[in-house]
């Protein structure tokens, strides 16, 4: 019998930068089969602390950091040049020129397409330019995909709603966010904790709140002068935090260490982690912190209170409250900890481990690309069983 050849497989993104939908692209570059799947990342520019960790046999292709249009006609040629079968987007913008490269296709050639969205749809309209064209292209584009891939329901349903879509269809799909390996290293090999250290992590950008945790943390020390505070990330907001810290007179205190190749580490050396978004879709570093043992406070946002199932794994507060966060810290550092809570929430984490997770997608996309009439599994609600 003749062997089958892998499946051609696009992921398209604008960049490669570390942020939520990037490390989930880029850990399924890493866990994909080889022997079913021939993967190819095509970016609108070729940049991104996480290009580092791409896989050496996957092509990486440059849409030359075009406009939607523009971006749209290059893209389709790299599908037929490389004969994509399946295309996986992520962000609106790639989204938008994904759906529409793929019309612009011959229907004999077109690629399936599954688009992804890893924010709440009220997150993305609220800093959206022209947002009238916008959700006019979304209603014309979006409806053309096979799925709409999104880590929990209620993102998939938000979009679906607010906007009035007739299609496509959600598959929803937890994020690949732990790798097995450093978790079986940090099982057996565990970093002794810090006391009064105090870890968050995320693009240092408004809508990450970082700048409420710094005043947070300035009412902490009152009652937990050794306390320091250690902020993971890169992003436009640096010099502006930094500042807010010598304002405050605590910069011998805050620490902004820029970007991390190994977070759960740096979470399992810490007594809390702290997630301050003022907004947040997901939330993968939520993931890490509960996996590497560390006691978590987040904002009340859709992603982390789901991850910390309503409260049960964690301590959620107000977004941007800073007198709430601060007495929640206070609370939180040095107390004896709940050991059970803290194995609860590692197990509850088993679903974005990246083998499982790929398992997921992997699905998704076979039943895609099953022969016409063949029986495939039903990716999407079996994926969306394991994210709720």
């Amino acid at each position: 019998m003749p062997v089958s050849q892998p499946h051609r497989i696009a992921f398209a993104l604008p960049h490669l930068k570390a942020g939520g939908i990037e490390v989930v692209v880029r850990s399924l570059l890493r866990g994909l089969d080889r022997s079913r799947w021939a993967p190819m990342l095509i970016l609108n520019r070729r940049e991104g602390e996480l290009l580092e960790g791409v896989p050496g046999d996957i092509p990486v292709l440059g849409c030359g950091g075009r406009s939607m249009l523009p971006r749209a006609w290059a893209l389709a040629r790299l599908l037929r040049q490389h004969r994509a079968e399946l295309v996986y987007s992520g962000t609106n913008a790639m989204n938008l020129s994904a759906a529409l490269a793929v019309s612009l296709m011959p229907r004999q050639r077109r690629p399936r397409l599954v688009i992804s969205e890893h924010t709440t749809v009220e997150n993305y309209l609220a800093k959206a330019r022209h947002q009238h064209l916008r959700r006019l292209l979304i209603r014309m584009l979006y409806p053309r995909a096979d799925h709409l891939a999104v880590p929990l329901e209620a993102i998939g349903r938000g979009w679906q709603q607010a906007l009035a879509l007739a299609g496509p269809p959600l598959a929803c799909l937890p994020n690949p966010v732990l790798e097995e390996a450093a978790l079986a290293q940090l099982l057996a090999q565990p970093p002794e904790r810090v006391p009064g250290r105090i870890v968050a992590a995320g693009r240092l950008i408004a809508d990450k709140g970082h700048d409420v945790l710094i005043r947070a943390f300035a009412k902490v020390l009152a009652a937990h002068p050794q306390a320091e505070l250690l902020i993971y990330g890169s992003g436009p907001e640096k010099p502006a935090l930094a500042q807010l810290a010598r304002s405050l007179g605590i910069a011998d205190r805050v620490h902004l260490m820029g970007y991390s190749s190994d977070l759960l580490r740096d979470f399992a050396r810490a007594e809390l982690a702290v997630l301050p978004s003022l907004r947040e879709g997901f939330g993968n570093v939520a993931v890490e912190a509960l996996a590497a043992g560390t006691p978590l406070i987040a904002s009340r946002c859709l992603g982390p209170e789901a991850i910390l199932q309503g409260g049960k794994l964690g301590l959620l507060v107000p977004p941007g409250n800073v007198p709430e966060l601060a007495s929640a810290i206070k609370d939180a550092l040095g107390g004896p900890g709940d050991a059970r809570l803290r194995e609860d929430a590692r197990a509850a984490m088993h679903p974005y481990r990246i083998k499982t997770a790929v398992q997921a997608f992997e699905t998704l996309a076979s039943g895609l690309l099953a022969p016409s009439g063949s029986v495939a599994p039903d990716a999407g609600s079996s994926a969306a069983a394991r994210s709720r």
